[in-house]
């Protein structure tokens, strides 16, 4: 039965609450797949009132986007970790991190694709927006940070650092992945070859 909530209700009654629904949702997800589990589903499998449910998460794309936070975390600072490392056990070039850098993206967006639809799905496209997102933010200080180090290096020459680590960037959201990948039928290794091609060999000082 569904604890009773009152006017005074802790932060830690929110977070039980919050942790209930997300167990729950990620056991439908299991058992039925992301495109047939909906609030009712997830307020019943939570033992919850959809009230409750809907005070703390308006749709699933909430939701979905929370079941994604801890591996977002960790996927960036792995990824900023890459970026900064100094020690003697890192790639000396610069492009050789970032190229691991955009194969761990790749890998996380093909591994989370369904579940990054359907966020995409259910925000619309407005509150999609890749460049709006904190997320994005970092990941586009780690491209510029191995580029500014490329430049230093003598990897590379006569580029505009931002410009191009902006360009990059829009080839490693979510909604580009997928929509070459579901629509025009491109794989994860083709999509990859193209990125490298053009931001990683395109730009290395021959």
């Amino acid at each position: 039965m569904e604890p009773p909530e009152t006017n005074g209700a802790s932060d830690s009654r929110d977070l039980q609450y919050r942790r209930r629904i997300l167990e729950a949702a990620s056991r439908l997800f299991e058992r039925s797949g992301i495109e047939s589990v909906n609030m009712y589903q997830i307020a019943q499998e939570a033992g919850i009132g959809q009230g409750t449910l809907y005070r703390r998460f308006e749709h699933p794309g909430e939701i979905y986007s929370e079941l994604l936070h801890a591996s977002v975390e960790e996927i960036l600072t792995e990824l900023e970790g890459i970026a900064d490392d100094d020690s003697d056990r890192a790639p000396a070039s610069a492009l050789d991190r970032l190229d691991e850098i955009v194969c761990k993206v790749l890998d996380y967006i093909d591994s989370h694709a369904k579940l990054l639809s359907a966020i995409s799905c259910m925000y619309g496209k407005k509150k999609f927006l890749p460049h709006k997102r904190p997320v994005t933010d970092r990941l586009h200080g780690v491209i510029r940070r191995c580029l500014s180090r490329a430049t230093e290096q003598g990897e590379i020459r006569g580029i505009d650092v931002g410009l191009t680590a902006h360009f990059m960037l829009t080839t490693l959201t979510p909604e580009q992945y997928l929509y070459h990948r579901e629509d025009l039928d491109y794989s994860k290794e083709q999509y990859l070859a193209g990125v490298r091609r053009l931001f990683l060999e395109g730009i290395r000082e021959r």
